[in-house]
């Protein structure tokens, strides 16, 4: 017995002897010099934007010591800045301007945002986005301070009370739906809709957004309805919402898509497309294998025979496919063996998101089909940002 009890308690020293050793080369570990723990840490672009601001701080920078266990570089940002400039918290979306641009110059104009060099000549002084963080989390009045320019009091209001999930310029469109007459769930769907790459200053726009707070309807009708509202715009500068009701706006979207369908066969244009190889997909046991086939459109004559094919108005995005601004592509499933299913159509911008999947008539993607979208997105680098209900 003495014999053993001498082994179990060489063991048992042995092992406290390696955690200890452990412990002691962690302890020794350099930190990760990646990872910011006191300002002077950050890289110089997180702290230029703090220098920006410094005459609003409340504490200095410097004094600031990371407590987080997150190794995330974003998130010690977001804690710098909140040691640095806030008193009360904020909302999610406001936060996340420090991080990321968004892309709103607030311009009085029709055409996506971004488009055409004249908005920098009609545009009101840029809104100073973090200032409204700081103001709003100094206790200041953010409409009276920064918003008055932009948003009435009562959108200013359900700006800074959108769901956190929002990203900043989303939460814009949440306000203007919600001060519209909108529930919070209709204002939610507006606000995932198309709407948002348009400057939420733009006053046709605006009243879009009020027109569908007043007929909620789907994510997907609305994004339908506002293709066939820009391409009105654009060709009758006098088009607008007043007076029209949801249901004449359907019909007026689908005398729209039929007069697309009834467009020349050959519509002629070829573009380069996305740098992305034509790919197939099996799927199933080998006596019940489905290949899946993604194939990009490159030419105007194959879009419009997808959107006569399908019963959609692919055929509508041809001059931003020779712009280079999106990508189009079919997918079709083979089976069983020789028979060959014409399944969704696909957008995707030239950022890499995937913004549309439909099918037959517009139709949803059906679960299948999605987890194979998805899949290729993984496998090429894409975004999945498609709307499914």
């Amino acid at each position: 017995m003495g014999k053993r009890n001498k082994l179990r308690q060489a063991r048992r020293q042995q092992a406290e002897t390696d955690v200890c050793a452990v412990l002691a080369a962690h302890a020794k570990r350099k930190s990760d010099p990646a990872v910011a723990v006191t300002y002077g840490d950050f890289a110089p672009e997180y702290r230029a934007k703090i220098e920006s601001y410094r005459t609003y701080a409340l504490r200095a920078p410097e004094q600031w010591r990371c407590r987080l266990k997150s190794g995330l570089q974003e998130r010690r940002f977001i804690d710098l800045v909140r040691f640095t400039f806030a008193r009360y918290p904020a909302p999610a979306h406001l936060e996340q301007i420090w991080l990321h641009d968004v892309e709103e110059a607030f311009v009085d104009v029709v055409r996506p945002r971004g488009q055409g060099a004249a908005d920098a000549r009609q545009a009101v002084p840029l809104s100073d986005l973090p200032r409204w963080y700081i103001v709003a989390t100094q206790g200041g009045s953010v409409y009276r301070e920064a918003a008055h320019l932009y948003l009435s009091k009562l959108e200013t209001h359900h700006f800074l009370a959108a769901p956190n999930r929002l990203r900043a310029d989303r939460a814009f469109w949440f306000a203007v739906a919600r001060a519209g007459n909108a529930d919070a769930s209709a204002a939610l769907r507006i606000a995932q809709t198309k709407l948002c790459d348009y400057s939420v200053a733009s006053t046709f726009w605006r009243e879009v957004a009020r027109f569908f707070a007043r007929n909620p309807t789907t994510v997907a009708e609305m994004d339908d309805l506002i293709d066939f509202i820009r391409t009105s715009r654009e060709e009758d500068d006098a088009f607008m919402l007043k007076g029209r009701t949801l249901s004449a706006l359907r019909r007026r979207m689908e005398e729209w898509h039929r007069a697309l369908q009834k467009q020349q066969t050959i519509c002629g244009g070829s573009w380069p497309g996305r740098p992305i190889p034509d790919v197939e997909y099996g799927a199933g046991s080998e006596d019940r294998k489905a290949i899946w086939r993604f194939k990009q459109i490159k030419t105007g004559n194959d879009l419009y025979r997808e959107g006569q094919r399908m019963r959609h108005c692919v055929g509508s995005y041809k001059t931003w496919c020779e712009r280079g601004e999106v990508s189009i592509w079919s997918l079709t499933c083979e089976f069983p063996f020789g028979n060959i299913a014409r399944c969704v159509t696909i957008e995707v911008r030239k950022d890499g998101d995937i913004v549309q999947c439909r099918g037959y008539a517009n139709r949803l993607p059906y679960a299948n089909e999605v987890s194979m979208v998805k899949r290729w997105a993984r496998e090429f680098g894409l975004t999945w940002r498609a709307i499914t209900r």
